[in-house]
């Protein structure tokens, strides 16, 4: 691929394609390329409400980036089919809207103070068990939210939870259904079972030293090893730039990054406040709900406590029982107008009636909690690392392109890579397409050294960023060809696959003449002793008895009531066992010999399964009213 591209640099299609480029830049500059640029489209629609394709697109890449965090170092983009995730994460933003929606219809929603408790008591916020503000916002970030965005798809969730709860509460079954599946789910039966293991088969198979030998001959592709380079490589990361004579970091430039620190910790400072609510709705308009707030501002302005009279009048679910109070907060968790008018608070101070998407609010400050910061001496070492850890990240990012080039220009050797850039050629041995020693257990690695430029034509590898501020280029010094490995070290596990293959065949010849048997009604005692084998019998047994295996268990529940005698069934074993099952009494449960804790076990199964029917016919129904415009991606 290197080769191709050093051709087809040279070649007249690519000068005049960097030709054009270079004149269009020069007439209108970078901006040139917003003339190719349109209005963002819209990818579905749920009831007149637009799905764009940014939107699709962030969520896309929040889901992507779960899946690598979750699958760690092993995540390999290749593995994510981009379609079928873009389709599915389409699918989630639709049931979204579509249940906001619904929940917006039925006067469902959450309040601020139901939006502060969940984000405030999310451990994923939380250092030591106490909310930490900049850990909020940094994760906030990374997830691609604004604070404002997080807030609100958090008021949707606690919303679409609220509608779903309403309906699975309400749910509920009857008790004759109860009784009919006691009868059922608490039936006991007698039952036997005849196992046909493969461990008792082999004991019989004999393997001769020629069948092994003819084995290993015949299949000799089967017991080859996997082909191997040994590589030499180089690696870059940030932690080996910190020291980089080219990174200095001043005294005037601690004090800045301090002093900006400072004033931002400042800047956030937490109020402290309480409020009192009354909801608008159709018994009260916005003009009377300010009135109704006056009134209770004169009243606490001539003596009477703010707390009991939110106790009292305070339509907020969350924080009227604690006399209002909302506890300390910064910037960012509260409605915008709510915001502006606590911080133009004095301690102390009452507002004017507050108008917000809840109602109408008295707010009062209660105190300023402005955050403790340490010394610039006792800082110094953090901002030192910090500040050289950020322009070591900058200069990462020169360096992976000049650790490129180098490898482009010098693809036969890493010698100028080292000396140019100060880099250890390190080796690794035995890597193969499916593993590797130490960083080579990366996927990306093992591909860029088994790529055909880097394999075949014995190039360099390009520069591989195959972890965050970690690159690589590494180029293979030696290949091993598979090989046969040698007769003496697979003979045993060639004799023990051989015997197991006869002894399975030899146990489904087995089972299925038992089988005839049981059938005719040949003495199942005979037929036990023709194979050296017992019955295990099990008297009343229960569904998903752990002394039973559960595919003999499974299936005896599935026979039908014995008519004459018996009821004849088999099962497989994951384990390759082949069992022959009979069943001769059933016995049906009865309410009356269960439990109470056996019966509210079933009762609470039976509810759940009634509440999550409901809740999809729910969905299916406002599905099918609503007017989704849906293309395929």
């Amino acid at each position: 691929m290197l080769q191709k591209l050093r051709d087809q640099t040279q070649s007249l299609f690519f000068k005049v394609v960097v030709g054009a480029l270079v004149f269009v830049l020069a007439i209108f500059g970078f901006g040139a390329f917003n003339l190719f640029l349109t209005a963002d489209p819209s990818v579905a629609s749920v009831n007149g409400e637009d799905i764009t394709a940014n939107e699709l697109g962030v969520e896309a890449e929040r889901e992507r980036r779960r899946l690598a965090a979750q699958l760690g170092e092993d995540f390999d983009p290749d593995m994510i089919d981009p379609v079928a995730l873009q389709n599915s994460v389409l699918n989630q933003l639709i049931s979204r809207i579509l249940l906001t929606q619904a929940a917006d219809d039925l006067g469902i929603g959450a309040s601020s103070r139901q939006v502060d408790a969940v984000v405030l008591g999310n451990p994923n916020f939380q250092i030591d068990g106490q909310f930490e503000e900049n850990t909020y916002r940094r994760m906030v970030t990374m997830l691609g939210y604004s604070p404002t965005q997080f807030l609100r798809l958090t008021g949707d969730l606690i919303s679409i939870d609220q509608l779903r709860s309403g309906i699975l509460e309400t749910a509920f079954s009857p008790e004759w259904e109860l009784r009919g599946h006691a009868r059922i789910l608490s039936q006991r039966r007698d039952l036997a079972y005849l196992a046909f293991d493969e461990a008792t088969f082999a004991q019989n198979v004999e393997v001769s030293d020629d069948d092994v030998r003819i084995r290993y001959d015949e299949n000799l592709l089967d017991y080859m090893t996997d082909e191997s380079v040994d590589v030499a490589y180089v690696e870059l990361t940030v932690d080996s730039l910190l020291d980089d004579p080219s990174i200095e970091v001043s005294e005037e430039d601690l004090r800045a990054a301090y002093d900006a620190e400072k004033s931002a910790a400042v800047a956030d400072e937490q109020r402290d406040s309480r409020h009192i609510l009354l909801q608008v709705n159709e018994n009260r308009t916005v003009e009377q709900a300010e009135e109704e707030i006056r009134a209770l501002k004169a009243r606490i302005e001539a003596g009477e406590s703010f707390s009991e009279l939110a106790k009292q009048y305070s339509e907020d679910p969350g924080s009227a029982a604690a006399g209002g109070e909302l506890g300390p907060v910064s910037k960012g968790l509260f409605a915008p107008e709510f915001e502006a008018a606590l911080w133009s608070l004095e301690v102390g101070q009452l507002s004017e009636p507050v108008r917000t998407e809840f109602g109408v609010h008295l707010i009062q400050l209660e105190n300023v909690v402005v955050p403790e910061f340490p010394s610039f001496e006792d800082m110094h070492d953090e901002l030192m690392l910090r500040l050289k850890r950020d322009a070591a990240s900058r200069l990462f990012v020169d360096r992976v392109r000049e650790l490129d080039g180098l490898a482009f220009e010098h693809p036969e050797s890493l010698d100028a890579i080292r000396d140019e850039l100060g880099l250890e050629i390190r080796t690794a041995d035995a890597v193969t397409r499916s593993e590797g020693p130490g960083i080579f257990g990366n996927v990306k690695l093992r591909d860029a050294v088994f790529a055909d430029e880097v394999m075949e034509q014995g190039y360099n590898s390009p520069a591989v960023e195959y972890l965050e501020h970690r690159a690589v280029v590494a180029r293979v010094t030696a290949r091993h060809e598979p090989e046969a490995i040698p007769f003496d070290e697979v003979a045993g596990n060639i004799r023990e696959q051989i015997a197991g293959e006869r002894a399975r065949l030899e146990i489904e010849t087995a089972r299925a003449d038992a089988l005839s048997r049981l059938e005719a009604g040949d003495n199942v005692s005979d037929i036990a002793s023709a194979y050296d084998l017992s019955w295990h019998t099990v008297s009343l047994a229960r569904r998903g008895q752990p002394d039973i295996p559960q595919e003999v268990n499974r299936a005896a529940f599935n026979l039908p009531r014995p008519a004459d005698g018996k009821s004849i069934g088999s099962a497989d074993g994951a384990d390759g066992t082949r069992y022959l099952i009979t069943v001769t009494r059933v016995e049906d449960g009865d309410l009356a010999t269960m439990t109470e804790a056996e019966i509210d076990g079933m009762r609470r199964f039976l509810a759940n399964r009634a509440s999550n029917l409901d809740f999809d016919a729910f969905y299916q129904a406002l599905e099918k009213e609503a007017s989704i415009d849906r293309p395929q991606i």
